[in-house]
């Protein structure tokens, strides 16, 4: 977020290997990623595991890893289901219809044992009622036996979710901690040009960030100074203005009131620096019709200067920037441009919760099922896990060498295909992000995109001992209250794109959007919040 150990001995060497090479995980287990507990009676925790328990999963895709060719050999799953000795059954959902078809299930009392949505942070009033009608079932408060879990759900961005002083789900963890986002809102940028109109560093200004595009479109005039992944990036702007709005679901706290980022005056900055970049010829003018990636398509090509988001973890994006920039060495070429300092002086760094949606229960388990699931989705959300999803099984799919995760697959081979129903499964629990920031998932075949990936790990690690993450208070941004549950945002992008494409004070504008929220509820919003959270202290 297994494998094929024929006896004790083999187990317990291949833990040591794999113990030298992970040492403590992240999460507090050490790296066991290439072992499983020698009997059924205990699972390697000391836990009763002596009964076969049978599970109904449901997963986006995943009666098509049962499905197919070699499935009855995927080793990693075969030794899941024998180290928690369990019988797991496919509930098939796809990305079309989950959210509908969970919602028939709840209603109709069919819903699996184990079941993935969006629903916690995304749709508060439905997550409240599913735990006060008794449809989901509620963690038990005392989660020491599941020390991976325990540790999630203890964070400040989970404890908020709580529904009468239960948890009712388990995020999918993306990260360990909403610190880790950093490089999700990368700022690329060609640092040969820059360097090459006198640029060798960072920013430490918008102005002299304007200057810099500026001199390398009279050396480059045929590319545009900034494009985007998408229209939504344009958030990244505020981190050196007022990086609370780089998160546009925050809420920060002005006059011992709290109130959503979008509705302080401090946004007005970076939507005149917007104006700014987009009248002055310097922002992408295709930028709010394009489709998502079109901007980062330009980048990719040779045609622009800077582009937020995007990256070079993938051999399309690798081989487009070689097809548009022959002759061109990525590593030399390409760097990673860090925002200038907000007005306090301090560089800020994206942030957001650490996980994207949640894992949930059916009520009708029994609470042996209960725990099997428990334990099953513990090891899930662990780095033996993402170890073993994402590298394989050690001295069989991978290697260590000097202190890296090497391949040890052919050519012809993948792990996606080697196990298929794992590749359908793992991200069951967690999206396995941590074990890359960490710099253990295999070196990638592609020298380049390898030396992009160990690049993109060592800027991770500079951004997050230097820089400060955007502040958010999680308690007020994930609180649950009548109208502000129903306050929507849906318009907000667009708002913003509006008042950057405008020809009127980009202030004055956006006081009229205000007041267009206000008629939606925003002041009610305000008004519960405040109360709630005076009530909790917060």
């Amino acid at each position: 977020m297994n494998k094929n150990k024929q006896t004790l001995l083999l187990a317990v060497l291949m833990l040591a290997v794999t113990t030298v090479f992970s040492g403590c995980s992240s999460d507090g287990n050490s790296a066991n990623s290439s072992s499983a507990p020698a009997d059924n009676a205990s699972n390697g925790t000391g836990q009763d595991t002596s009964k076969n328990i049978k599970l109904n999963v449901s997963f986006m895709g995943i009666q098509d890893g049962f499905d197919a060719p070699g499935a009855a050999n995927d080793t990693i799953f075969n030794n899941l289901e024998k180290q928690f000795n369990v019988t797991l059954n496919p509930v098939q959902l796809t990305w079309n219809d989950y959210m509908e078809k969970t919602k028939v299930w709840a209603a109709s009392g069919q819903l699996p044992d184990i079941f993935p949505n969006v629903i916690a942070v995304d749709n508060q009033a439905l997550y409240a009622s599913w735990a006060k009608q008794g449809i989901i079932k509620p963690l038990p408060e005392d989660l020491s036996k599941y020390p991976n879990i325990e540790r999630i759900m203890s964070l400040p961005s989970v404890t908020p979710l709580k529904v009468d002083g239960k948890f009712y789900m388990i995020p999918r963890m993306t990260y360990n901690d909403s610190s880790d986002w950093i490089m999700d809102r990368p700022i690329l940028y060609r640092k040969d040009w820059a360097s090459e109109a006198g640029f060798t560093s960072s920013p430490n200004s918008f102005d002299e960030f304007v200057a810099m595009i500026k001199a390398v479109k009279k050396l480059h005039p045929e590319a545009v100074g900034v494009t985007l992944e998408n229209k939504s990036y344009i958030d990244t702007q505020f981190l050196g203005s007022f990086p609370e709005m780089a998160n546009s679901k925050s809420w920060t706290k002005e006059e011992d009131e709290w109130i959503p980022s979008y509705d302080s005056p401090r946004i007005n900055e970076g939507l005149k620096q917007l104006r700014t970049l987009y009248s002055e010829g310097l922002l992408d003018k295709d930028f709010a019709i394009q489709k998502a990636s079109d901007g980062t398509s330009k980048f990719l090509n040779g045609q622009s200067f800077v582009n937020y988001g995007g990256t070079f973890s993938t051999f399309a994006n690798v081989d487009a920037f070689h097809k548009g920039n022959p002759g061109v060495n990525l590593s030399d070429a390409v760097g990673l441009m860090s925002i200038w300092p907000a007005s306090d002086g301090k560089r800020y760094t994206f942030a957001e919760t650490p996980y994207w949606s949640e894992i949930y229960f059916n009520n009708k388990m029994s609470d042996e099922q209960f725990d099997r699931a428990l334990q099953l989705i513990d090891f899930m959300a662990s780095e033996d896990y993402s170890v073993l999803v994402k590298n394989g099984i050690l001295n069989v799919d991978y290697k260590i060498e000097n202190g890296k995760a090497v391949s040890l697959l052919s050519s012809d081979e993948s792990l996606a295909t080697k196990y298929p129903v794992t590749n359908t499964l793992n991200a069951l629990a967690q999206w396995h992000g941590a074990l890359y920031k960490a710099g253990k998932t295999v070196l990638n075949s592609n020298p380049d995109i390898a030396a992009w990936e160990a690049y993109d790990q060592e800027t991770f690690k500079k951004f997050k001992a230097e820089y400060t993450p955007a502040p958010i208070n999680f308690d007020i941004m994930l609180m649950s209250t009548p109208a502000k549950n129903k306050l929507s945002t849906s318009t907000l992008i667009d708002d913003m794109v509006n008042t950057i494409l405008g020809e009127d004070d980009p202030a004055a504008m956006w006081t009229k959007v205000l007041k267009g929220y206000e008629s939606k509820g925003l002041n009610d919003a305000i008004k519960e919040v405040n109360d709630k959270a005076k009530e909790l202290g917060i």
